[in-house]
């Protein structure tokens, strides 16, 4: 990977945590934690014309968490190639745009 590109998922997974830190999130958004309902939510949240994932709208967050569901918007072929490192595998995540469907990637 370029370094570029290693800087812009540093940045999203920092921005990411400290959103959770400061509670940058709308509150009526969901975090899907039980893995069956996630799946469906991922089956519903995939873009028939790309095939992958479509984020949140970054405009329902604030600051920070903002700017991370903005870069996964625009870059979820390269999110989608990454592993998430936050154990939320447990949810059913398989990559690091799994985090941008539900409010997971804000906290």
């Amino acid at each position: 990977m370029g370094k570029t590109l290693i800087n812009i998922l540093l940045f999203i997974i920092l921005t990411s945590v400290s959103a959770l830190a400061n509670g940058e999130h709308l509150k009526t958004l969901k975090q899907e934690t039980d893995p069956k309902a996630f799946k469906i939510l991922k089956e519903k949240s995939i873009d028939p014309k790309t095939g992958l994932l479509e984020t949140l709208d970054p405009h329902h967050f604030k600051g920070k968490a903002r700017q991370a569901y903005q870069i996964a918007k625009d870059i979820p072929e390269v999110l989608a190639q990454v592993p998430c490192f936050c154990d939320c595998d447990v949810f059913g995540h398989e990559n690091l745009l799994d985090c941008f469907i539900d409010q997971h990637g804000a906290g």
